[in-house]
């Protein structure tokens, strides 16, 4: 069998695999990176970025071929569908329920990761994470759409998925590099711009004001600014509004499973912002479980909002039916 043949039923074979553990795909030259770094540049240069946002976020991409793959060809994109979590919090005798976005747990990188390379390395191939921008390198791999919130979207899973970049020596036979796109649907929709609290989506450009989005906010250690209101806050981490808002995202919006839940103690222990390396095993354990150990610091901040905006629904519903009740008795 000549090396074209065999390098094709590699790839045909690899196509099988991901498509019966339902992982959706995406293959580019490697030769792109050099595109990609200069999208980004270019959106800089023309200030679509706010300094502070491009320092903390778009400067660690790294758009070399990587020095432990250095004959690097092919850059995999994969996506794994993904629901919402479900965590609790005991505190007082009273639960407080939150979520975790899907993109926050990691736990379908392994998945991506084992099954590619436990194909390719049938015939001595290697793989290895990437650290690029996902979402844009998706878009111009025609994987998947840029939606007005800049938030990408798959046909019938909307945005709840997780994406995760790889790159391989394997040849790249099939290049699906394209122009991005973004979504016909998005054309005559204002659904997000309406809804989204922080004016982060705007009508006159393309790409958000992402230093105004509650998802960088929330997932930074600092104070929120004063002009944050605490209501606006729905996530342990990041943010759904303008997702669960998307008719896109009409079939998946209530997709939830369930997390974690933390008791009375854990629930102290983390409003008190006793150090994680400090907390019972048990605690830690299920931070990892859903992939916030690394970003603990902001949970203290994030969890003490979430239950100061559900204390005060909860007495503005009782507020609300003791003058329900006094109408009724006069």
């Amino acid at each position: 069998m000549d090396n074209k043949l065999k390098l094709e039923n590699l790839y045909k074979r690899l196509f099988v695999k991901l498509e019966k553990v339902d992982i959706k795909y995406s293959f580019i030259s490697i030769k792109h990176l050099i595109d990609i770094k200069n999208e980004i540049d270019k959106l800089y240069a023309k200030g679509m970025f706010d300094e502070c946002f491009f320092e903390e976020r778009m400067q660690y991409f790294d758009y070399n071929i990587p020095s432990e793959l250095p004959e690097g060809q092919t850059i995999i994109i994969t996506a794994i569908k993904q629901p919402k979590l479900k965590v609790s919090f005991q505190l007082n005798g009273r639960k407080y329920n939150t979520i975790v976005p899907p993109t926050y747990s990691y736990l379908t990188d392994n998945m991506a990761f084992n099954v590619i390379s436990n194909i390719i390395r049938s015939d001595n191939y290697k793989l290895i994470g990437a650290n690029l921008p996902a979402k844009l390198l998706s878009v111009c791999g025609g994987l998947t759409k840029y939606g007005k919130n800049n938030i990408t979207y798959i046909p019938l899973w909307g945005s709840f998925f997780r994406l995760r970049i790889f790159i391989s020596d394997l040849p790249c036979i099939l290049d699906h590099w394209q122009e991005f796109e973004t979504m016909e649907e998005c054309k005559h929709c204002k659904a997000c711009l309406i809804k989204c609290p922080t004016h982060a989506l705007v009508q006159d450009r393309f790409l958000i004001h992402a230093e105004r989005c509650m998802t960088f906010m929330n997932e930074k250690s600092d104070n929120f600014p004063n002009w944050i209101k605490s209501e606006w806050n729905n996530a342990l981490i990041g943010c759904m509004i303008c997702q669960d808002i998307c008719p896109l995202n009409k079939r998946n919006k209530n997709w939830i499973e369930e997390g974690e839940n933390f008791f009375e103690e854990e629930t102290n222990m983390l409003l008190y912002g006793v150090k994680k390396e400090k907390l019972p095993l048990k605690t830690q354990r299920k931070l990892k479980r859903l992939y916030l150990y690394d970003d603990y610091k902001v949970l203290k901040r994030n969890l003490q909002a979430l239950i100061d905006i559900q204390n005060e629904n909860c007495i503005t519903s009782g507020q609300l039916s003791a003058l329900k009740l006094k109408a009724e008795c006069l």
